[in-house]
């Protein structure tokens, strides 16, 4: 790693008009519902030079103060839990983006190589990639490691002191300060935050990388690498033993120095011939395996647009069918997957001809040919696969 440097006047380049508008259009650009103000982007957008101009002037004038942010809650994975994500104003999504864009040049140059979590020109493919070589080159056993409820429970105090090691600028800490401290509204009701950084929130991921840096240099300076993906990590061992020592080496660090929970079931020790999970994928022995849960996952998807008793056009429908193809596919293409694509790529084409002739019938659906749905401009999963690089 190389020596830090601290950046003392920032805030000036934050509320620049240039930046505001560069933070506006990213926000535009991730979409999303409105805050607990319920300003909504397009409302925003319809004042957008007078709304900006009086963030210019709030932040000039050290007047800004965050609204809390609106609790609201997701599938998990497997579909049975949900997962917390706490959604800012409009406007407090644009001066996080805006201070965003100006930190994470400074932290990211000196972040852990095979960090790959929401960094400019870093993937999961990439991720996936790491570990497949890793494989290759002799680590028999990870550590698969899972940090409890990692995002809820970030230390304010300690994160604060790794932000300051790079920025010194007082106004830049305090909307950060603000940010974490803000609250939450959830049924009417506020709750106090004196830990963690809201999922959603638009510095957020950017925070949670700052915080786990020192767990992947630690380790990795250790002699036991790291690959990480926001708080999904996997730990790479050669020897069963190494692997139990990493095991421990993991956890001073993380509940030791961060004051963090390894979960104590998640976290394991594991050989690539028992397998494990990470990033959507099973890794099994030297086979990167489509779980079954995903693959119900997308035809649960498929099965909602594709239903018979709805007023769309076959081009809307087959136009909604192809997006959710398009990023399955992508996804999940670099696996051993030709079988289960072409298994999924069947049973879409009948929930297609069904809509097409709004029958049950199979003998009447297959007297539509493969042709005709190509024609109506169906993608093939299939096809994506073999266009692979």
């Amino acid at each position: 790693m190389r020596p830090k440097r601290k950046f003392y006047s920032i805030i000036d380049k934050v509320y620049r008009m240039s930046n505001l508008y560069d933070a506006w259009n990213a926000v535009k650009t991730n979409k999303g519902s409105a805050g607990v103000d319920g300003e909504t982007i397009l409302w925003f957008e319809a004042q957008l030079e007078q709304n900006l101009r009086e963030v210019q002037r709030l932040l000039k004038q050290q007047r800004y103060r965050p609204e809390p942010v609106l609790r609201h809650y997701i599938p998990k994975g497997d579909g049975k839990k949900k997962r917390p994500l706490g959604i800012p104003t409009v406007r407090d999504r644009i001066i996080q983006q805006a201070v965003r864009q100006m930190m994470e040049p400074l932290f990211d140059r000196d972040f852990y190589p095979h960090s790959y979590g929401f960094r400019k020109g870093h993937s999961q493919h990439q991720a996936v990639d790491v570990v497949r070589r890793a494989k290759k080159n002799g680590y028999e056993y990870v550590v698969d490691l899972d940090i409890q409820s990692y995002f809820d429970n970030i230390p304010h105090d300690l994160l604060m002191e790794k932000v300051k090691t790079k920025i010194a600028d007082g106004r830049v800490l305090d909307l950060i300060e603000m940010w974490l401290k803000a609250g939450v509204m959830e049924d009417d009701r506020f709750y106090d935050t004196t830990s963690g950084s809201p999922q959603g929130g638009v510095i957020s991921p950017l925070l949670a990388n700052v915080y786990l840096d020192e767990f992947d240099w630690k380790m990795n300076q250790q002699g036991f690498p790291v690959v990480r993906f926001a708080d999904d990590a996997i730990i790479f061992c050669k020897t069963k033993i190494k692997a139990n020592r990493a095991y421990k080496a993991a956890e001073e660090i993380l509940e030791g120095n961060l004051k963090l929970t390894m979960h104590p079931e998640k976290t394991k020790v594991v050989h690539f011939d028992e397998g494990f999970r990470f990033l959507g994928f099973h890794f099994w022995k030297d086979y990167l395996v489509l779980p079954d849960e995903r693959a119900r996952k997308v035809k649960d998807k498929i099965r909602h647009l594709s239903r018979r008793q709805q007023g769309k056009s076959l081009a809307e429908v087959i136009h909604k069918l192809n997006e959710v193809i398009r990023g399955f596919a992508n996804y999940f293409r670099i696996g051993n997957v030709k079988k289960k694509f072409e298994r999924l790529n069947e049973w879409i084409r009948m929930r297609v001809r069904a809509y097409m002739r709004k029958k049950r019938s199979m003998e009447s659906n297959w007297r539509i040919p493969n042709k005709v749905l190509a024609q109506a401009g169906l993608v093939s999963m299939v096809s994506l696969f073999t266009k692979r690089s």
